[in-house]
Order: C-alpha cells, then sequence, then structure tokens
C-alpha cells in the first residue's frame, strides 16, 4: 500500500515556514531548524549595516551615488530629457535664463539664487 509521505500539512505549514526562514521562529526547535539549514551560509554582515538609533531619530538617508559613463553621448540623452519634461520643449524665458548663465564670467559674484527670485 501507498504511504503518504508529505511532512507538511495545513496544521503544520506555520511551523514549516518559520524553521525555513519565510517567516521568523517562534520557539527553540524552529530556530534550531533554521539554523541548521543556514549554518553554512555566510551574508557578509558585520552587524553595522543598520544603525536603529538613526532610524528613530529620522536621520539616516540612503546616500545614493549615480555615475553616469563617459560613454554617453548627448544625443543618447535627448529623449529622455524629452519625457522628464512630459514631450514639451523648455519654455522660452527658461532657455534665456540658461543662456544668460552661460554666458556670465565664471568670476561672477552674484549668484544663481539671485536670479531666481
Amino acid at each position: 500500500m501507498a504511504q503518504n509521505k508529505k511532512h507538511i500539512t495545513p496544521e503544520n505549514i506555520t511551523e514549516w515556514l518559520s524553521s525555513t526562514g519565510f517567516l521568523f521562529p517562534r520557539n527553540e526547535v524552529e530556530l534550531e531548524r533554521f539554523e541548521k539549514l543556514y549554518s553554512d551560509d555566510n551574508f557578509g554582515l558585520k552587524g553595522t549595516e543598520i544603525d536603529p538609533d538613526r532610524i528613530i531619530d529620522g536621520t539616516f538617508r540612503v546616500k545614493i551615488i549615480l555615475k553616469i559613463p563617459d560613454s554617453i553621448k548627448q544625443n543618447e540623452i535627448s529623449p529622455y530629457r524629452m519625457a522628464a519634461r512630459n514631450g514639451n520643449e523648455l519654455p522660452k524665458h527658461i532657455m534665456e535664463k540658461i543662456r544668460k548663465n552661460q554666458n556670465k564670467p565664471e568670476n561672477d559674484s552674484s549668484t544663481s539664487e539671485d536670479s531666481n527670485k
């Protein structure tokens, strides 16, 4: 006769999920199973990756540094610039402000914030 070899049943599914890491282990047995499954894995964590005090204080900020490759040509970027403006051209007053800033000498003491007012 065939034997039922299924070890996972609706009654113990939560126990299996907790033992395999899909849920947090709830007791010592589940924790021991989890440790046995993942004891050989080296995740490379030092314990300093997360600072709970900075999260609670609200001072935690994720730093994202984007590096644009030098090999990108301006004509390749143009369609993305248009998409950022919903497909519209730059308004005339913005283009004039850009030209004015580009023609300004570099050692000019007036800042660009002054011209935005």
